[in-house]
Formats: structure tokens, C-alpha cells, sequence
């Protein structure tokens, strides 16, 4: 039939693409991913891992309408507390399951929020394991209400992966 266009071939059907479901936080976190050039995620030969990794949530938080994240000494011990839980549990020498609620251990260490939430990411290239993170915090992140940020980075030599948390709390 002339002017009309083909029909599918069988056992496959005409679908329509559906509509970009995604927030404007991810499109802006999932550009500063793609498009940052090396400046934030890809790490340089001479730069602190802790630096590249807390670029990395900086630029993410730069993207909403909330003000930056503040240091918090309790925050960065609880990270490290957090993420020596997964090293030791990766090299078996842990008797317990990793921590996944920071919360107690905040607590126990002064903190005085009442809300937290731990970004973790493990690979061997930084630049993915930072990327994991971040990625798991697409919700999280543009919560105005976590304003404490602890972070710990750590190589795990069994599997020569590179751990990162992130530790964000608030009230």
C-alpha cells in the first residue's frame, strides 16, 4: 500500500520509547558523571584519593538547592568505623555482617542528629567505585536535611578494590 510504512516483522511489535522519567538531580549528577573531563571523577596520578572522592560528592551536592555538606569529625570517625566493618569482612577475618545503619555508632560517638545514611562503592578503578556511590545517593544527596558529611577511603589488598563511603547525617 503505497504512502503507509511497513508492518513490523513478525514477533516483533512496534513499541513506543517511553518519556525520560528521570529528576532533575539525575540528569544533573548522571552529566557531572559523563561530562566532567577528568576533573572530578577520574582521579590524577598526583591527588589525594580522600580529595577526588570528596570532589566527587561536593559537584553532586552543588547540583540541588541545598547548601554544601559540612566536615564532621564524628561523621568521618563513623565512616571509617563503617568501612573497616566491609574490609575486615571481605578478608574474612570479620565475626560479624558489615555495618549498614550508622546510626548507633553515631550515637555512641557524640553525634547528635537523629537521621544518616551511608553511599558505599567497591571497585578496583576509583572512578567507578566513586560513580557506585554516588549513584546509590540520587535521593539522598539533594535531601537538604543531611548537612554532615564523613567520608573514609580505604584498599582492600585481598580483592585490590577500592573501598569509598560515604557518611551523610542530620537532623
Amino acid at each position: 500500500m503505497k504512502g503507509q510504512s511497513p508492518a513490523p516483522p513478525l514477533g516483533r511489535e512496534a513499541t513506543a520509547i517511553p518519556p525520560n522519567r528521570w529528576t532533575p538531580f539525575q540528569l544533573v549528577v548522571a552529566c557531572a558523571l559523563l561530562f566532567s573531563g577528568g576533573m572530578v571523577v577520574t582521579p590524577s596520578a598526583l591527588a589525594d584519593p580522600v580529595d577526588n572522592v570528596r570532589d566527587a560528592i561536593v559537584t553532586a551536592r552543588a547540583g540541588t538547592s541545598c547548601p554544601p555538606f559540612t566536615y564532621n569529625p564524628i561523621a568521618e570517625k563513623a565512616a571509617a568505623i563503617v568501612n573497616k566493618s566491609t574490609d575486615d569482612y571481605i578478608d574474612h577475618i570479620s565475626t560479624y555482617q558489615p555495618i549498614t545503619d550508622p546510626m548507633p555508632g553515631l550515637k555512641d560517638l557524640g553525634y547528635g542528629g537523629n537521621k544518616a545514611v551511608l553511599l558505599q562503592g567497591a571497585l578496583t578503578n576509583e572512578a567507578d567505585a566513586i560513580k557506585g556511590a554516588l549513584l546509590q545517593g540520587h535521593a539522598v544527596i539533594p535531601d537538604c536535611s543531611y548537612t554532615d558529611l564523613g567520608i573514609d577511603v580505604r584498599l582492600n589488598e585481598a580483592t585490590n578494590n577500592i573501598l569509598i563511603v560515604y557518611l551523610l547525617a542530620g537532623a
